[in-house]
């Protein structure tokens, strides 16, 4: 799992980079495979703080986005909307090998 970061108006620092390298392990690390991408925008528009994050993986794009003027309360609510995303996703996947013919 590869996490990215791009900022745009935005400086971030070393440790709120630790921080959020180790929520997506931890949220994602058991739902995707190794070859995943995370790409997490920071940006600042207007004095509020945008939080953007985007997963690739099985060629989908899972992406989910908040603004708010403080940004470490949204990390939290962001990185759970992606994995529910992706659990619906992996929830369909599953269905459907195991809905044959009985």
């Amino acid at each position: 799992m590869q996490v990215s970061f791009v900022q745009r108006q935005f400086n971030a620092s070393d440790e709120l980079k630790k921080l959020i390298e180790d929520k997506a392990e931890r949220r994602f690390g058991h739902l995707l495979p190794d070859d995943s991408e995370i790409r997490v925008l920071l940006a600042t528009e207007k004095a509020k703080t945008v939080f953007e994050v985007s997963v690739t993986t099985w060629g989908e794009i899972f992406k989910s986005q908040e603004t708010t003027a403080d940004l470490y309360p949204i990390i939290d609510v962001v990185f759970e909307k992606v994995e529910r995303q992706i659990q619906k996703k992996k929830d369909m996947f599953q269905e459907r090998r195991t809905g044959g013919r009985r």
